[in-house]
C-alpha cells in the first residue's frame, strides 16, 4: 500500500487542472494575422504582342507559413490550425521604369500563385482597364472572397503575370511582386 501526503497530492492536482486549462485555452484561441510574402521580381520581357493575353514571367519563391504562425502564435498554433486565408493586397512596383516602359503600356494586368501543396494558379489580383499614363507602380484590386488556405501548407510559392499591352515595350522591365493577406488561425 502506498501512502501519499498532503503536499504530493495537492501538486499532482494542481498540475493535472493546470494542463487541462492549458489545453482547453489553446483550443479557444484565434488570431487574425497579417501575412506579408517576401518581395519577388519578375523580369518581364519586351513585348510586342498587343491583341491578346499573354503570359509575361514567372517566380518561384521559398515560405514557410508554419514558422509564420508559429512566430506569431507563441508556438502554440501551426500551419494545420489555419482557417482561412483571403487576400488584401496586391501591389506592382517596376524596379526600372521609362517614359517608353512602364505600366502605361498594359491595358490589363493579373497575379496569380500557386504552390507545391495546390499547383492550381489562382487569379489573386487583376486590372481589365489599366490607363495609358506613365505609372511606375499599381495596387491590382484583389479577389477578397477566395479562401486560399489550401495554397499555405507547401513551401515554394509560384508567381505568375500575365496581361494584355496598349503598347509594345521594349526593355526588359523588372517587376516587384507584393501580396499580403489576412491569415485566420485558431486552435
Amino acid at each position: 500500500m502506498y501512502k501519499i501526503n498532503s503536499r504530493t497530492l495537492c501538486a499532482a492536482i494542481f498540475l493535472l487542472v493546470g494542463f487541462c486549462s492549458c489545453s482547453k485555452l489553446a483550443s479557444n484561441l484565434q488570431y487574425d494575422l497579417s501575412l506579408q510574402t517576401a518581395s519577388v521580381d519578375i523580369a518581364i520581357p519586351p513585348l510586342t504582342d498587343t491583341t491578346m493575353s499573354i503570359a509575361m514571367g514567372t517566380i518561384t519563391s521559398p515560405y514557410n507559413t508554419d514558422s509564420f504562425v508559429k512566430a506569431n502564435t507563441d508556438g502554440l498554433l501551426g500551419v494545420s490550425n489555419i482557417g482561412s486565408a483571403k487576400m488584401v493586397s496586391c501591389n506592382l512596383t517596376l524596379q526600372n521604369p521609362n517614359t517608353g516602359n512602364n505600366f502605361g503600356n498594359f491595358q490589363t494586368a493579373s497575379v496569380s500563385f500557386s504552390t507545391n501543396s495546390n499547383t492550381t494558379p489562382v487569379t489573386v489580383a487583376s486590372v481589365t482597364d489599366n490607363p495609358v499614363a506613365y505609372a511606375a507602380s499599381m495596387d491590382l484590386p484583389v479577389n477578397t472572397s477566395a479562401d486560399l488556405s489550401s495554397y499555405l501548407h507547401g513551401n515554394q510559392l509560384t508567381y505568375s503575370l500575365a496581361g494584355k499591352l496598349h503598347n509594345p515595350t521594349t526593355d526588359t522591365l523588372i517587376c516587384r511582386v507584393q501580396l499580403k493577406l489576412n491569415v485566420h488561425v485558431h486552435g
